[in-house]
């Protein structure tokens, strides 16, 4: 169990930030229909906290928290008994209330001491305030739900007990909506969201989040015109211009409809005001109109804090004066002082700057995104100190600790690949061998795979973290398609644009391409062949890749300059995105494991041909070096590996008596020392991409005959191998000539080639 949970956190957070909104219906339902003091909200949250505090102290190993919790345990104790000793109030009230204001503190150190784990993708916000809006909006429309407020104003609020709460969640994320928004290409999910949020808004009835969306509104404008400017595209900022006119006029229409406006002009009529200019008359209304009071009862408080005693000033006033609960302020850093203290103020805050110190130092500082969350924290600080209800109420607190978290550089980057499984083939083996060649200390890795199983699963470097996603094979087509769909919508929520790169490295993986897309924005599609020899016709060419939707990819990776020309034939316009990069191999590897004994034999006096791959005719076309064998004498082959046409292909050899001039040893986790005892690795494929077998080879030192004559930006198979015709009569008469010759092709030093290899890698990865 303590393995799962640490290797799930994150998951057990994200799935914690959609139930808020459950929480708080429930809250809602415990307040104002039970009529309850304690409700299954605060229960839960609080078992929350103690969990992750658990995990944090016991499962990680972060000893360091001890001090912060035994001093917050110190003043806990202190606190209370302040309150025995001069107070004759309700003591679990207070304690009740100070567990709440507490809560962001304690869960904010908790949650930074294990940050690494912890990376929240902007659709998990997105869908817990999507449950938000539209808990708001059903009830708003059908006209049921609870009240904004009691008295006077009005506002809907569904099933939700408190409006500050709730107006509090939706302002401080109302950046991220801009994000997911400026990243989405689906408009109308966008426009029906967008409709629903402002009615939302509008209908509420309280102040705070129309302020939040105009000035999240405002930054974004001066972004993205200043980021139009640069590009000199001013046709885009005079549009722009006239969108926000079109807007500003839609909401002088639509505004005095609201309730934000009701509330605004009966607030007025009681101050017996006839317009909103004169309550800049008197401080008094300013404080009443544009504060609600909150001055008023920042003054009472402050009297109750002067007539306390010496040890009520350094640990706190508490919640309740003369039997009856004090009115808050509603500013969460003057409730904090006169509620807990000079001694809990100081606690509190020097925690929160301890934390947001190392954040800010750390931070991201690039682009419109990390721009939107920095516009996050600013509306965190400012509704704090004017609305309050940000960081004492533990249901917007745990929202803003984690918008605070993400405002921090990593200090790993986070890659995700994907892959069909990892059985015996020369992709499952590249990719293995990819692995190898990343520096784990810059990088987090993950593998999805399709089915977790096969010969190289145990060949992973233990640094990756290897998941599965079985794609259903239910019989059933509907049943089938919803457990398909449901799978990639929770990975979605969970995992959209969460990962620094992304990578479908298997072509034909239908699964793993809609994932690699998901997971990051900045995405890229291995292209392992040169799909122009296996589609001749130019629709099935386009049939094959539009499925594949490598327009949403940001890079495609070819593994050879013949496979990217075949492409940019039928796609053109994708040239600027298209790039060629070999598989690796470990050459020290693929050398070291040469070595090792095996029973056969070098034959004598013949010419060993040693073919490794799968066995499959309408690609490998292998029957084409058995009638090698047969037509030349002096040479055997030894064919290594498996596949759907090997009993066809022993039938050839039976029925040409070639059984002591080919052998079939099988799969081979190891096939180098076979290859090793070879005169030449030969591939007599009608097609491929850049074969791993050819990289392998050349780091033995072997000569390589092949019908393939692809190329990468490094190596020109021209160069280095023996390149023959298709058609067998005259590939007869070139491998005699070959063999009479004897020759040896050039060589390279792969070592040299791998280390190019790895810094384009990494401008990848760093996108």
């Amino acid at each position: 169990m303590k393995e799962w949970i640490k290797t799930n956190i994150n998951k057990i957070v994200a799935l914690f930030i959609i139930l808020q909104p459950i929480l708080d219906v429930l809250t809602g339902v415990c307040v104002n229909t039970l009529h309850w003091n304690i409700t299954i909200g605060v229960v839960i949250r609080i078992l929350f906290l103690a969990f992750i505090c658990m995990v944090s102290l016991f499962f990680f190993q972060k000893k360091k928290l001890w001090i912060p919790y035994l001093l917050i345990g110190l003043y806990f104790i202190l606190y209370v008994v302040g309150m025995v000793l001069y107070k004759d109030s309700s003591l679990l009230t207070e304690i009740q209330n100070l567990v709440r204001a507490f809560y962001f503190p304690i869960l904010l150190i908790s949650l930074y001491a294990i940050k690494d784990q912890i990376r929240i993708s902007n659709l998990t916000f997105l869908t817990m305030i999507l449950f938000y809006i539209v808990l708001i909006f059903i009830p708003t429309i059908i006209g049921i739900g609870y009240k904004s407020y009691q008295i006077t104003k009005v506002g809907t609020l569904g099933f939700f007990n408190s409006a500050n709460e709730i107006s509090g969640i939706i302002s401080i994320l109302t950046p991220i909506l801009f994000v997911v928004f400026y990243k989405s290409k689906k408009w109308i999910p966008i426009v029906i969201f967008t409709i629903m949020y402002l009615v939302v808004i509008l209908m509420v009835g309280t102040k705070t989040p129309l302020l939040s969306l105009i000035i999240t509104s405002g930054i974004s404008v001066l972004y993205l015109w200043n980021f139009f400017r640069k590009k000199k595209q001013y046709f885009y900022i005079v549009s722009s211009i006239g969108i926000i006119l079109v807007a500003c006029i839609g909401m002088i229409i639509i505004i005095p409809k609201t309730n934000f406006y009701k509330n605004i002009k009966t607030h007025l009529n009681y101050l017996g005001l006839e317009h909103v200019t004169e309550v800049f008359q008197d401080k008094e209304l300013v404080d009443h109109f544009i504060f609600s009071s909150r001055i008023k009862f920042m003054k009472n408080k402050a009297y109750i804090y002067k007539k306390s005693n010496l040890y009520e000033k350094l640990f706190g006033i508490g919640y309740i004066n003369d039997e009856r609960e004090t009115k808050q302020i509603e500013m969460d850093y003057f409730d904090i002082y006169y509620s807990h203290g000079v001694i809990g103020f100081l606690l509190y805050f020097i925690l929160i700057l301890i934390v947001l110190y190392q954040v800010l130092d750390n931070r991201k500082t690039k682009g419109y995104e990390n721009g939107m969350r920095l516009t996050s924290f600013f509306l965190i600080i400012f509704l704090s100190f004017f609305t309050g209800h940000i960081i004492t109420a533990p249901a917007v607190s745990f929202i803003v600790i984690l918008l605070f978290m993400s405002l921090e550089k990593r200090e790993k980057k986070d890659l995700f690949f994907t892959g069909y499984n990892l059985a015996i083939g020369g992709i499952e083996k590249a990719q293995v061998v990819l692995f190898k060649n990343i520096d784990f200390e810059k990088y987090n890795v993950t593998l999805m795979l399709e089915k977790k199983e096969g010969e190289f699963l145990e060949k992973v470097n233990p640094n990756v973290k290897v998941r599965e996603m079985r794609v259903s094979e239910n019989k059933d087509v509907l049943i089938r398609k919803c457990i398909n769909f449901t799978r990639k919508l929770i990975f979605k929520i969970f995992e959209y644009d969460n990962y620094d790169f992304s990578c479908c490295y298997t072509t034909y993986s239908y699964s793993g391409n809609k994932l690699a897309r998901i997971a990051s924005f900045n995405n890229s599609f291995y292209i392992h062949s040169n799909y122009g020899i296996i589609y001749k016709e130019k629709e099935e060419f386009k049939e094959f890749f539009d499925t594949r939707n490598v327009k949403d990819f940001k890079k495609l990776i070819f593994v050879s300059e013949e496979g990217k020309e075949s492409f940019l034939k039928v796609y053109p316009e994708y040239k600027e995105k298209s790039i060629v990069m070999n598989n690796f191999i470990d050459v020290g590897e693929v050398q070291i494991l040469s070595e090792e004994e095996i029973k056969e034999k070098k034959p004598k006096n013949k010419t060993l041909l040693v073919f490794v791959g799968r066995l499959e005719d309408a690609s490998k076309k292998v029957t084409r070096a058995m009638n090698l064998v047969k037509e030349i004498p002096g040479i055997e082959l030894w064919i290594i590996g498996d596949g759907p046409d090997r009993n066809r292909y022993e039938e050839y050899v039976e029925k040409n008596h070639l059984q002591k001039e080919i052998r079939f040893l099988g799969r081979k986790t190891n096939p180098y020392p076979y290859m090793k005892l070879a005169d030449y690795i030969i591939l007599t494929s009608d097609y491929e991409g850049f074969p791993v077998t050819y990289l392998e080879a050349i780091a033995l030192e072997k000569n390589i005959i092949t019908t393939i004559p692809t190329s990468d930006e490094y190596l020109n198979m021209k160069e280095y191998a023996y390149i023959i015709s298709k058609d067998e009569k005259e590939m007869v008469k070139e491998v005699k000539k070959i063999l009479k010759e004897g020759k040896d092709c050039k060589r390279i030093d792969l070592e040299k080639v791998q280390e190019l290899k790895k810094l384009k890698l990494e401008h990848l990865f760093n996108g």
